[in-house]
């Protein structure tokens, strides 16, 4: 239980700092696709996979936002040869104040699930988990075309497996409506870092 509980930690890394939403001058209605990392320090294992999402407006201060990551993990065969595969999602609902045309605080509260399939010393096993998280972050432009984001996040799957986590992030607009940009966070489990291509339906 323990190795799911911190995959499961790992894989809530970062999840919502890509959507932010702002009341001025920025759009929450996009999608994004991105490659990630993710190692679990206490169990030596890494995986990498891929994520997906985006948010909606639902009125100028309120969104939903939509994230989705399938990564494959694995270790060493000294350390157990453990393999994982793990699949999440997080819905989550949001708000935003403008505390200037360039910056805004945003909130939210999101539900998460994690579903865990993988074999130690070859057995096999699955498990699945569901909890929440709360989160709360800053998005600012500090150029044309230029976001960065920061947020702390916290995750509860029960337990005893919560956590509080700290993410940071950014988007270079190439165009209007096409952006790419890294994601990091870190928490007492582990890492998580990626780059996610981004089509914003609604930037001004």
């Amino acid at each position: 239980m323990r190795t799911h509980l911190a995959v499961g930690a790992v894989m809530a890394l970062g999840f919502g700092t890509q959507v932010f939403a702002a009341d001025e001058g920025f759009s929450y209605n996009l999608a994004e696709i991105g490659y990630t990392r993710a190692e679990v320090d206490d169990l030596d294992l890494k995986g990498d996979g891929v994520t997906l999402g985006g948010s909606v407006e639902f009125s100028p201060n309120m969104f939903g936002s939509f994230n989705f990551a399938d990564i494959d993990y694995g270790s060493s065969a000294t350390t157990g040869g453990v393999k994982i595969k793990g699949t999440t999602y997080s819905l989550g609902l949001g708000f935003n104040w403008a505390l200037g045309p360039t910056l805004d605080l945003v909130s939210g509260a999101t539900y998460e699930h994690i579903k865990l399939k993988g074999s130690l010393s070859g057995v096999s096993s699955s498990d699945s988990e569901s909890g929440f998280g709360l989160n709360a972050g800053l998005r600012g432009r500090v150029a044309e075309q230029l976001e960065l984001t920061g947020t702390v996040k916290y995750v509860d799957f029960g337990h005893g497996a919560d956590d509080f986590t700290i993410g940071a992030g950014g988007r270079w607009y190439f165009t209007e409506a096409f952006a790419a940009g890294p994601d990091i966070s870190h928490n007492d489990d582990g890492t998580h870092w990626g780059i996610s291509f981004r089509y914003d339906f609604g930037r001004r």
